[in-house]
């Protein structure tokens, strides 16, 4: 006997002992019969699985058989019948309707190059309000992927559980080394109400930093190996940015992670904040200002794999992961990245095509560092890991069509630092087929 079925009994019994429900353990006639909190279902169907119809004799064993009936389908999650006088009532709770999605998709940013992916994303997943997600991505410089289950009101209807996995494999081309990261987190969310959420989670992580190059940094060269550690992290969001809501919007993230087990001691703090708000005539203001720090305790030093860089989308007008802390020995220039960044991106947008809702324009402004090395290793060549500003403008344009996204922009470095690599030219294409 199945727990639903144990349940769906003792219901039973229970609106038998009731004087409104009261069923007569003799069989009996039923000149109506009702169905109730059935939509994918229609009634016909129902009865029919059941094994009822109207103005039929039934008693208590023919009832519990039809609800066992129903129950076997696996439709629905629980099934109540109960009685007034001649009128038979039953109450059924469908599973949710499961729906589906598989999606093929591929591009060209200037931050990966070429790529290709695939996403499936199912809701109502395993019989209950269940969500998959699976996410591939294939580039020449990295790989990932990601797979989710989450069901929002597993534990109440505030209160959410899943699991998550990730694995990725970056080689890029302007730094000397490589690194192999995989993870595996449980994690609990809590519906906080007013576009409020706190997510809390245990991380499971493997990082493989490997094949530096020979003339690189004695300081990234000290940090070759493989890391395996256990991590305590969460995540508060409130609020968001809405640009159809006609009015200032704004969002804001804290999240931190504590690494306490294994192979890694270090605690990780980052901020986010963004807001949305619409001016006169079409025009309107969007910016993202981020900072995050990242600190090794007991003697633990944090490894360039954990350290922040910008570049590329997060500071447009300079190459991916260039904005670092550096060890510029002659020739040899090796980016270490650092235990702290901040940066403030700000677009104004521009309604140079009002007819057009698919067009945007814009132009911008972008400010940012990355500063901070804790090592104890000395540096091959000269550190430089002082907090010096990084600054561009420049302007930009973006097309929504019916597969996709293009967006491209020209930004012009107005402050330096010393060793960046300027990147003028931006461009992000992504379609669906």
């Amino acid at each position: 006997m199945t727990p639903r079925l144990l349940v769906s009994i003792v219901a039973f019994c229970a609106a038998l002992s009731a004087p409104t429900f009261a069923l007569s353990a003799t069989p009996r006639v039923f000149n109506e019969i009702i169905v109730e909190g059935n939509s994918r279902f229609s009634d016909r169907d129902i009865l029919a699985t059941a094994g009822l119809r109207r103005g039929e004799t039934y008693g208590q064993q023919d009832l519990l058989e039809a609800i066992e009936d129903l129950e076997f389908t696996g439709e629905f999650n629980e099934v109540r019948i109960r009685s007034e006088g001649d009128r038979l009532i039953i109450t059924v709770d469908e599973t949710p309707r499961f729906e589906g999605q598989l999606v093929f998709g591929g591009g060209f940013d200037t931050d990966t190059g070429f790529f290709v992916g695939g996403a499936l994303q199912i809701e109502n997943a395993l019989g209950i309000d269940a969500r998959i997600n699976a996410e591939l991505t294939l580039a020449e410089e990295i790989q990932t992927a990601r797979f989710a289950v989450f069901d929002p009101d597993a534990l109440s209807e505030t209160i959410g559980l899943g699991i998550r996995f990730s694995y990725s494999n970056t080689e890029f081309d302007n730094v000397l080394f490589s690194y192999e990261d995989i993870s595996l987190s449980p994690f609990v969310t809590f519906d906080l109400g007013r576009n409020r959420e706190l997510e809390t989670r245990l991380v499971f992580f493997e990082t493989d930093l490997r094949d530096v190059d020979p003339s690189a940094s004695a300081i990234l060269q000290s940090e070759v190996g493989s890391e395996s550690s256990i991590a305590l992290g969460a995540t508060y969001r409130f609020g968001e940015i809405d640009p159809s809501a006609g009015r200032f919007t704004w969002g804001l993230l804290l999240d931190a992670e504590y690494a306490f087990a294994g192979d890694a001691d270090y605690i990780r703090a980052q901020v986010r904040g963004n807001f949305f708000l619409p001016m006169a005539r079409g025009f309107a203001l969007r910016s993202t200002a981020e900072f995050g720090h990242i600190s090794g305790l007991n003697d633990y030093v944090v490894r360039a794999t954990d350290r922040f860089v910008l570049g590329g989308a997060s500071l447009r007008g300079f190459e991916r992961g260039t904005v670092t802390v550096r060890d510029i020995d002659g020739n040899v220039d090796t980016n270490l990245g650092g235990n702290s960044f901040a940066v403030i991106r700000t677009d104004l947008l521009v309604p140079l095509f009002p007819e057009n809702e698919d067009v945007g324009t814009f132009v911008f402004a972008d400010i940012g560092s990355v500063w901070d090395l804790e090592t104890d290793t000395g540096e091959s060549g000269q550190l430089f890991d002082g907090f010096d500003l990084r600054a561009s403008v420049g302007i930009g344009a973006s097309y929504d069509f019916n597969f996709g996204r293009l967006e491209a922009y020209l930004a012009a470095p107005v402050e330096e630092g010393v060793g960046d690599d300027d990147q003028i030219f931006g461009i992000a294409f992504r379609t669906n087929f």
